[in-house]
C-alpha cells in the first residue's frame, strides 16, 4: 500500500537548488514550506515556480508560506557566553550601552519577577531578578550563547501584538499573488484571528488560498474548538508550545489537538524536532523515530521538516528516512485504534459508509470533491484502502494533497452535474493505472455544494479488446 500520512519539507539553502528539490519531487513529497521568517522574495518566487512548473493531473505541488507572527527578537550586539549562574542584563534597543544586550518592548510589558525567559526556543534559560520597564536584569539558568537577532518567549506568557502582523500582510499579499496555495498563521491566539485573515485574502481576490491555523500558544489550546472552526487545517508546533506547557505536557497537549481535530474533519500538521538530529547527522536518533512513529499513529494527516532539510547537511536523507519510518508506523494500529470519531451530520455518516463499505470489499474509492468538503470527510475516518479523490479546481487538489489517506486528481474536465462523472472518473483511472479490470469500486460525490449524499459500487469489467 502507498504512503498514506503526507510529507511536508522546508526549502532553505540546503534544499532549494533545483537537483535537489527534483530529487524531493522524485521521492513523493506533498508540500514544500516556504519560511517567511526569513523572507527572500527573489529567491521564493523561482523556487516556486520551478516547483509550479513539475506539478501533474495525478501529483499537485502544494506550496505553504509560513508567516513569522507576532516574533519578538534580541537585537544586534557582540555574541556574549554566559554560564549558569551569571547576570545579564537586558535593555530597551535604544539605551546605547555595551553593558546590557538589547531586546525588543513586548518582554518589558509581560515579563515580572521569577518569570523565565526562553532564547531561542529555550536553548538558553533566564530567570528574571528586576524589571524596571527599561532594563531587566536576570540570571543565568544554563551556560551558553547569546547571540543577536535570536527569539525570545517568557515562559507561559503572550506579547501584546496584533495576529497577524503588518509583515504577515505583505507578506501574505506576495505570496498569494504568486499561486501559493496555504497561508500558515503563526501566534494564533483565537479563532477571530484566522477569521479576519480571511477576509482580508477574499478582499484581495484570493478566496481559494486556504488557511493553516498554527497551534503554538496557550489561548489557541484553550480556544481550540473556535480556531478549528475558522482553519482549514490546523499544525501543532510543538517547539513554541513549549514556551506555554512543561515538556512532560506536550505528548498530551499534541495528543488532545490531533484528536479533537480529527473528530471535527480538520487535516493536521505536525512540526517542530521531528529528526532534528538529521541536521547534522546522516542517522536519527531513536528516540527521533518514536516521535515519528508516535505522531502517525495517532493520526497525523501530514509531518513536517524544518532546519532538517532547509539549512541541514542531509535534506534528501531526510526525506527518506520521514518516509521510511511512516512506513513502519503504518503498519501499526493507531493509537486507540477503535474510538473513531463520531458523524456530526449525514454527510458524515455517509462518508464513513463509504470507507466502512470499501475496506469490507477490499474495494477502491473514486471521490468528486469540488471544494474539499467530500476529501475531508473521507480523510477523517483515516482510510486504509487507495481513495482517490477527482477535483475540477486545481487549489482543491493542493488542499487534498495535506489530507491524509486521499490522493488528489486533478480533471478540469469533470462536472458535478455531468450524469456521466462516475463513468468518466472512472475512465480516467482505468486509463491512468488507478483501478484495473476485476476491482470493486465505491463511488461518492455530492449533488449539492458542501454535500456528500450519493454511493455507487460497480466492479470493473474488462475491456474489450
Amino acid at each position: 500500500m502507498s504512503r498514506q500520512t503526507k510529507i511536508v519539507v522546508t526549502v532553505g539553502p540546503s534544499s532549494w537548488n533545483e537537483e535537489t528539490l527534483s530529487a524531493m519531487l522524485r521521492e513523493g513529497v506533498e508540500a514544500f514550506r516556504f519560511n517567511f521568517s526569513h523572507a527572500d522574495y527573489e529567491r521564493f518566487e523561482l523556487v516556486a515556480k520551478f516547483l509550479r512548473g513539475h506539478e501533474t493531473p495525478l501529483r499537485p505541488v502544494t506550496l505553504v508560506a509560513d508567516l513569522q507572527g507576532l516574533v519578538v527578537r534580541l537585537g544586534e550586539f557582540e555574541e556574549l557566553p554566559v554560564k549558569a549562574g551569571e547576570r545579564v542584563a537586558f535593555c530597551l534597543p535604544e539605551v546605547k550601552s555595551g553593558e546590557c544586550v538589547p531586546v525588543e518592548e513586548p518582554v518589558f510589558q509581560v515579563a515580572s519577577e521569577e518569570d523565565l525567559i526562553l532564547i531561542e526556543a529555550g536553548r538558553l534559560v533566564f530567570r528574571v531578578l528586576r524589571n524596571d520597564g527599561k532594563t531587566i536584569l536576570a540570571q543565568a539558568l544554563v551556560d551558553g550563547v547569546l547571540k543577536p537577532r535570536k527569539t525570545v518567549a517568557v515562559k507561559g506568557k503572550e506579547f501584546p501584538l496584533p495576529c497577524p502582523t503588518p509583515k504577515d500582510f505583505k507578506d501574505m499579499k506576495f505570496a498569494a499573488e504568486r499561486g501559493f496555495d496555504v497561508i500558515a498563521l503563526s501566534f494564533v491566539r483565537r479563532g477571530e484571528d484566522v477569521s479576519r485573515t480571511r477576509e482580508v485574502l477574499e478582499d484581495m481576490g484570493f478566496e481559494e488560498v486556504r488557511l493553516v491555523a498554527k497551534i503554538e500558544t496557550r489561548s489557541a489550546v484553550e480556544r481550540l474548538e473556535e480556531v478549528l472552526s475558522a482553519a482549514d487545517a490546523v499544525l501543532v508546533a510543538r517547539g513554541d508550545l513549549a514556551a506555554y506547557f512543561e515538556l512532560e505536557q506536550i505528548y498530551a497537549v499534541q495528543e488532545q489537538i490531533l484528536r479533537r481535530a480529527r473528530a471535527a474533519g480538520e487535516p493536521t500538521i505536525v512540526a517542530t524536532q521531528l529528526l532534528e538530529s538529521m541536521i547534522e547527522n546522516p542517522l536519527p536518533t531513536r528516540s527521533e523515530v518514536v516521535d515519528v512513529i508516535t505522531a502517525v499513529r495517532m493520526g497525523a494527516d501530514a509531518l513536517m521538516l524544518a532546519g532538517e532539510t532547509a539549512a541541514g547537511r542531509y535534506p534528501l536523507e531526510a526525506v527518506r528516512w520521514l518516509k521510511r519510518i511512516i512506513a513502519e508506523a503504518e503498519g501499526m494500529p493507531e493509537e486507540g485504534e477503535g474510538l473513531q470519531p463520531r458523524p456530526e451530520d449525514t454527510y458524515d455518516v455517509i462518508a464513513q459508509g463509504v470507507i466502512t463499505l470499501s475496506e469490507m470489499l477490499s474495494g477502491k474509492v473514486l471521490a468528486f470533491s469540488e471544494r474539499g468538503n467530500t476529501a475531508r470527510r473521507l480523510a477523517k475516518y483515516k482510510p486504509k484502502i487507495p481513495v482517490y479523490v477527482y477535483t475540477n479546481r486545481a487549489p482543491t487538489a493542493r488542499y487534498v494533497n495535506l489530507l491524509r489517506g486521499v490522493k488528489p486528481v486533478y480533471h478540469p474536465g469533470l462536472s458535478k452535474s455531468d450524469s456521466a462523472l462516475f463513468e468518466n472518473m472512472l475512465e480516467h483511472a482505468i486509463n491512468a493505472g488507478l483501478v484495473s479490470s476485476g476491482d470493486i469500486v465505491v463511488f461518492t460525490a455530492g449533488r449539492r455544494a458542501g454535500a456528500t449524499d450519493l454511493i455507487t459500487v460497480e466492479r470493473v469489467k474488462p475491456r474489450p479488446l
